[in-house]
């Protein structure tokens, strides 16, 4: 494939282990195992298709069962396992499993449904992920960070985002970022935690909320307090960060 090219995966229940290195072609190595005790009856087919086209690779699962079922005890252990040039972007859509993405430095798509993700050493400036519920878990990051997730925990360290859009239901939003000059960072929370540590620059927050409690830590000025609004800034930058918290709680650290 080629050294900046899109891998698009998808797959289902499957532990999913990505890392980028220099190399200049794509290892794709798929370990599918079932065991099954007791009596099964029915069909069921498995199979992958690998295919390359312009430089991208697609890998696709599919699956087929008529009417499969099992007296007894049933395991599957499935794991894929890529290794690719670092330069390449990723396109996953998945149901459940774990991933495991590790210096890939394109742009990320994920459109997961119960699944952790963690993501180590990725240094590209598009992060775009989906999810149900599962954790996502990032060492640093930059440019673009777009979540939209139901029941999970997001924990960013470490990054430089000039731009986040972030919807979630339930769960814990923790990051810590630089604030571009012209950043534009919305985050929109229901039940839970926002904690957003400043690593640099400032601006302005704007916090709406319903029962929610806001603590600030450090050099952080007081604009407005009221029963629904908090507006406070930090000097040296003119950022706009923009918080909507309904059952939330939200901690601003400088």
């Amino acid at each position: 494939m080629g050294a900046t090219g899109t891998i698009r995966l998808n797959a289902s229940d499957a532990k999913v282990f990505v890392t980028g290195s220099s190399r200049k072609t794509a290892h794709v190595k798929i370990d599918r195992e079932v065991t099954t005790k007791g009596i099964s009856f029915g069909e069921q087919e498995f199979s992958v298709d690998v295919t390359e086209q312009n430089g991208n690779l697609s890998i696709r699962e599919r699956s087929y069962s008529n009417s499969v079922g099992i007296i007894g005890s049933y395991h599957e252990q499935y794991t894929i396992k890529l290794e690719i040039p670092e330069g390449t972007s990723l396109d996953i859509n998945g149901d459940d499993g774990d991933y495991f993405i590790k210096t890939v430095h394109g742009s990320i798509e994920l459109d997961l449904d119960d699944a952790d993700v963690e993501l180590t050493g990725c240094k590209g400036d598009s992060f775009k992920i989906k999810l149900d519920d599962g954790d996502l878990r990032m060492d640093t990051g930059r440019g673009s960070l777009d979540v939209d997730a139901d029941d999970a925990d997001v924990d960013i360290k470490n990054a430089s985002f000039e731009k986040v859009m972030v919807h979630l239901d339930d769960g814990d939003f923790v990051v810590e970022t630089s604030l571009a000059d012209t950043g534009d960072y919305f985050i929109e929370l229901q039940d839970g935690l926002v904690s957003f540590k400043v690593l640099g620059g400032g601006g302005r927050f704007d916090i709406r909320h319903d029962d929610a409690r806001v603590i600030t830590e450090g050099d952080f000025e007081t604009v407005e307090r009221s029963e629904d609004r908090t507006q406070v800034t930090l000097p040296n930058g003119n950022a706009k960060i923009a918080i909507r918290a309904d059952d939330a709680r939200v901690r601003l650290i400088k």
